[in-house]
């Protein structure tokens, strides 16, 4: 693992154009007789002769050349390499990234770059597996040196971004988009990221390359057009049919053992996902030992953020969580119960699985708000807490929007916690309510309301009474 710390600023660049890049997921090994403009035996002889000043990371990786894949492009063929080690992106080993080898058609030169594909997380997730056809991510694009000279953002499989440096003298010029500090995080290697761009468009976002050195970088998504296949930002081959499955597995694909780099990762665990599951009505049994006249009734809302202090919807803390509390008290006697909604699937499957009520007590948390309530809505929260719907989603219906749909029931503020969720593209991008998008949703709330009870320093949550005997 390198020591260095890279920052890259990066812009993606939306254009409008009348056509879109073909994706060609046709993979074909040479055959005698094949009429190709580059054949292994040239590829192999281009990598043997490169300088070593040019190529000094190149030579440390080990190329299989057994490996090799004549795909064909449009403008002849290329010859791709699976290399080894794969990027860290939003807390998991994901993705691959491959030589990629062709000649110029015009000027017969041959050339080589780096690229690693990195599929969107939930896009990954929801499709099991990453196809050329329906591909969402993003391709960084390397010199033999690694240095970052480009690269495309796909949605559905098609080009929607292109992935840019700018001078940072670039930037600064540019009234709308400034550089600025934002509140330092880890990466999961333990990097610290330290300044990125942002303005009110711009997303921050991270990953660690292949070759361990944290990468800083902003994209802006202005609209759901094509690019150019003839602009700049790379092509000529080196992005037909991507975002297909590599021939031959990797080692950690984030921490499952062996798996296809293009598959995902088991969703790591929950918070809270090993506690003692309860039966909800019993929980809530509880309150009735503390009689209503002269009582407070208080409902909080508990999130741990998947990547604390970002936007990102998965991280070092999976999807994160968002848990929902009750407090009842009466002169000395209190009682509190802070519940999640969780699947009881486990591996994938936990992705869309039945529903289970797990005790969240004494469970960390990233922010926090709190609500003072009458004590019917209180009722209808318990009502609500007491017969949860039997089926979990990690898109659809998760603890979020069970959070959300009991302050719904109970006209309680608790923020809409829908956010956008994979990249945006032609059809537009995906929503979902999310547990970073409770965490952002708390925090706007704050903004336009100061006098709001909202916490940003996190904690602990205090532990709940336990389930008590229904009357």
């Amino acid at each position: 693992m390198n020591a260095k710390l890279k920052i890259v600023i990066v812009i993606v660049l939306l254009i409008s154009a009348c056509r879109k890049e073909p994706i060609n997921s046709n993979i074909s090994a040479e055959k005698p007789g094949q009429n190709v403009s580059l054949t292994l035996a040239d590829a192999q002889e281009f990598i043997a002769q490169i300088n070593p000043d040019s190529g000094k990371v190149l030579t440390k990786i080990k190329i299989d050349w057994k490996l090799a894949k004549n795909d064909i492009t449009k403008n002849g063929n290329k010859w791709t390499v699976i290399l080894e080690g794969q990027p860290i992106y939003q807390g998991y080993k994901q993705g691959y990234r491959e030589l990629v080898i062709l000649r110029d058609r015009n000027s017969r030169a041959i050339s080589a770059k780096i690229l690693e594909i990195i599929p969107e997380a939930i896009y990954l997730q929801k499709k099991r597996k990453a196809n050329a056809s329906d591909f969402t991510g993003r391709v960084f694009e390397y010199d033999l040196n690694y240095n970052l000279t480009g690269g495309r953002l796909y949605s559905g499989g098609k080009p929607i971004g292109l992935i840019k440096q700018l001078p940072q003298k670039d930037l600064i010029g540019n009234t709308n988009q400034k550089p600025r500090t934002i509140n330092p995080f880890s990466g999961a290697q333990g990097k610290l990221m330290l300044l990125a761009v942002e303005t009110c468009v711009w997303l921050q976002d991270y990953y660690i390359d292949a070759e361990g050195d944290f990468t800083v970088h902003s994209t802006q998504v202005c609209s759901t057009t094509y690019f150019d296949d003839s602009g700049s930002g790379g092509g000529g081959g080196y992005y037909d049919g991507i975002g297909g499955a590599p021939s031959e597995p990797q080692q950690g694909g984030g921490g499952s053992g062996s798996s296809s780099p293009s598959s995902p990762p088991p969703p790591s665990n929950l918070p809270g996902e090993n506690n003692k599951p309860v039966n909800p009505r019993e929980m809530m049994e509880c309150f009735s030992q503390i009689p209503n006249p002269n009582a407070a009734f208080v409902v909080r809302v508990y999130v741990v953020e998947p990547q604390p202090g970002t936007s990102f919807n998965v991280g070092s803390n999976s999807f994160g969580h968002v848990a929902i509390s009750l407090t009842k008290t009466s002169g000395q006697n209190t009682i509190t119960q802070t519940v999640g909604f969780y699947p009881t699937g486990t591996g994938l499957d936990k992705l869309s699985s039945q529903s289970q009520i797990i005790d969240n007590g004494f469970d960390t948390y990233n922010i926090s708000s709190t609500y003072y309530v009458t004590g019917e809505n209180f009722q209808k929260v318990i009502d609500f807490v007491s017969n949860p719907p039997k089926n979990y989603h990690f898109t659809d219906y998760n603890c979020s929007a069970f959070v959300y749909g009991a302050g719904q029931v109970a006209g309680i503020p608790i923020p809409d916690p829908t956010t956008q969720i994979g990249l945006s593209g032609p059809g537009g991008a995906g929503f979902a309510k999310t547990p970073a998008g409770m965490a952002s949703a708390l925090r706007e709330q704050k903004v336009k309301n100061p006098d709001l009870d909202v916490n940003e320093a996190g904690g602990r949550i205090p532990e709940s009474h336990g389930p008590c005997k229904i009357q």
